[in-house]
């Protein structure tokens, strides 16, 4: 009898113990010739098994199962010839043995390690294509593959090995990794002028190799023009910001100015990250198509481009694909009028009349986001819509009755013996609602000082 490995889910296994045979991908099956007890030294057929799988969130949602067969129809499978079930970790192992027949035999994981890499491969991929998703809703005019190579492969891999690792950006990284791991300590103005000052200090971190603390960036130059700004004129608008620093004669805004053009030179920097910290702000609960931003795409082109692609990755296709799905619109769906779903209906996210300017949409929008996410963070949570006003009224009540964590923060499920879970994987949590619903399924914030976002 020849021995052969499927990966499969833990869905067809049930069927294939009700039903007595099951049908199989066979992409997903490799024939073995050593002894299953050196198959943990195979790695490489573990990568053959995985290649085609398809993403999931928990790894018990697929099993290895070792079976015979010299039929030839290796695709085929008969629950008499199944000689062992693996799971993918030693959390799914313990799920699975809850969860199937007690009769069922659950060996050790193969390659639990190696689980956990392809998890980061299959999120590094999940970043790209939040940002393809970004790119079919507001049609850039851009190559996405050009800015790709800017934002590219190596640096979204440091950023996510950073975040399943719990580690903080530090040393030569690219600048890149350095802004989409940054996270606001500072209390910085709710408003462009903010995001600015969040772009030069995570500049500031990337020259220095490191978190620099809060007041040692406060005390420079650049940081006290910009906050002076902000006294003087806290509704300073986009271009408004980049034309008094562009005239600034002092030596070290000079000075500073000048490293920065030098950090990278196939894109206006500063004026990308501030970009991006604003769209940040805006989008962390939920992304929404805007027309109002094609204006800004068409004056800022590359910027806005690299501003959208860090945006995209950061979000991920689960937080953009239903805006996606909408704007496209899917030919699935029933027949709608989706001209409404070109602004958002809420009064206070329209342009106020008079301000048509694509500075004037930069400002207005950082305001919005900005006071938005500030409100979340008090405890004083707005919510917008609720089919059922005591839903919302329970919401409010849990809120109000906790310290609330500063969102997006990052959750996971705890172990029995401490520390979280590997399986159901930790993930990023970007509103209460969704925070409280995982809460009540004990899961828990994982502490940490600096996240994805």
């Amino acid at each position: 009898m020849a021995n052969y490995l499927a990966l499969i889910r833990k869905a067809d296994f049930v069927d294939l113990y009700k039903y007595g045979s099951l049908h199989i991908n066979k992409d997903l099956t490799r024939q073995f010739t050593c002894s299953v007890e050196e198959l943990p030294n195979k790695e490489a057929i573990f990568n053959d098994l995985t290649y085609f799988a398809n993403a999931f969130d928990s790894t018990f949602t697929y099993l290895f199962l070792h079976y015979e067969n010299n039929l030839g129809r290796i695709n085929d499978i008969n629950i008499a010839d199944v000689r062992g079930i693996y799971p993918l970790d030693n959390e799914a192992k313990i799920e699975l043995s809850l969860s199937l027949d007690s009769r069922i035999k659950i060996n050790a994981p193969l390659w639990p390690d190696a689980v956990f890499n392809l998890q980061k491969r299959q999120s590094i991929q999940d970043c790209k294509n939040g940002a393809s998703n970004i790119w079919k809703i507001y049609n850039l005019p851009e190559s996405i593959e050009e800015t790709g190579q800017i934002v590219n492969d190596k640096i979204l891999t440091e950023v996510v090995d950073e975040l399943y690792e719990n580690r903080h950006p530090s040393g030569k990284l690219p600048i890149w990794v350095y802004i989409m791991r940054y996270e606001r300590h500072a209390f910085y103005p709710p408003n462009t002028i903010g995001a600015f000052m969040d772009a030069v200090n995570a500049i500031f971190n990337y020259m220095a190799g490191r978190e620099v603390d809060s007041a040692e960036i406060e005390s420079t130059m650049i940081m006290r023009f910009l906050a002076y700004c902000n006294e003087q004129m806290p509704n300073m608008q986009f271009d408004e910001i980049l034309q008094k620093l562009g005239i600034q004669e002092d030596p070290k805004i000079v000075q500073f100015l000048k490293s920065v053009e030098e950090i990278e030179k196939n894109v206006d920097l500063l004026k990308a990250a501030s970009l991006f910290f604003i769209y940040c702000n805006r989008y962390k609960e939920i992304f929404i198509y805007e027309k109002k931003w094609e204006q800004v795409g068409k004056k800022y082109g590359k910027e806005f481009s690299v501003a959208c692609y860090m945006l995209g990755c950061i979000l991920g296709h689960d937080h953009t694909y239903d805006c996606m799905y909408e704007h496209l619109p899917l030919a699935i769906f029933k027949e709608q009028n989706f001209d409404n779903l070109i602004e958002i209906p809420n009064e206070e996210n329209q342009i106020t009349e008079g301000k048509g300017s694509d500075e004037s949409i930069i400002e207005e929008t950082s305001k919005e986001g900005l006071l938005e996410n500030k409100s979340s963070i008090s405890g004083e949570s707005k919510i917008e819509t609720s089919p059922e006003p005591s839903m919302a009224i329970e919401t409010e009540r849990k809120i109000n009755t906790k310290v609330l964590p500063h969102f997006p923060c990052k959750m996971g499920k705890p172990k029995r013996g401490g520390g979280f879970a590997k399986s159901p994987k930790p993930k990023m949590v970007v509103n209460i609602d969704e925070y409280l619903k995982l809460e009540s399924q004990g899961w828990k914030e994982i502490k940490e000082d600096k996240k994805l976002w």
